[in-house]
């Protein structure tokens, strides 16, 4: 059972905690795994955990959602694109101390392992952004030593990723 405690979820089980960090879930402190709320939502619809809120009530998927989406700006389609990564093998970690709505790992390497593979910029078809917001997120994922992808979620749910370089003559 893991339970909801503001933007995260906290889990007290040993065994399952442990076999999530090594799936590349969450974070250990101390004796609880805290899940952000799209491993928390991933989980959850997987059927691997039960989650309650602060009231000690068991809610499903559809209420995470909307919990969530009280607390993260366009989450509903930052979370498809979660799923997305997930589901292609890839560890997702939240990138919003970085810039970015997530930070991916290489195929089979978690944090610790290796470092992130790709910063992601999660936006839907009919967003518009300019040149200078591009262009930071540009050099902000240079800084940090890797790739921007932009995540560009379609009208039918469909997503595109396109990678964005700067190339230095």
């Amino acid at each position: 059972m893991a339970f909801l405690v503001d933007d995260k979820a906290v889990l007290r089980d040993k065994k399952l905690s442990d076999q999530l960090r090594q799936r590349g879930f969450g974070e250990q402190k101390s004796k609880e795994l805290v899940l952000d709320l799209f491993e928390t939502a991933y989980l959850l619809e997987k059927g691997t955990i039960k989650v309650e809120d602060a009231k000690g009530k068991t809610i499903d998927s559809e209420e995470l959602t909307k919990y969530s989406s009280k607390k993260i700006k366009e989450y509903y389609l930052k979370y498809q694109v979660f799923n997305n990564l997930r589901e292609r093998g890839f560890v997702v970690k939240t990138g919003f101390k970085f810039g970015f709505d997530f930070r991916v790992y290489p195929r089979g390497k978690k944090p610790g392992q290796a470092h992130s593979q790709w910063c992601i910029n999660v936006t839907a078809q009919q967003d518009k952004y300019n040149f200078i917001e591009l262009s930071r997120m540009v050099r902000l994922a240079g800084n940090l030593k890797t790739k921007l992808l932009n995540a560009v979620v379609d009208s039918e749910n469909e997503i595109n990723y396109y990678e964005v370089t700067r190339i230095t003559p």
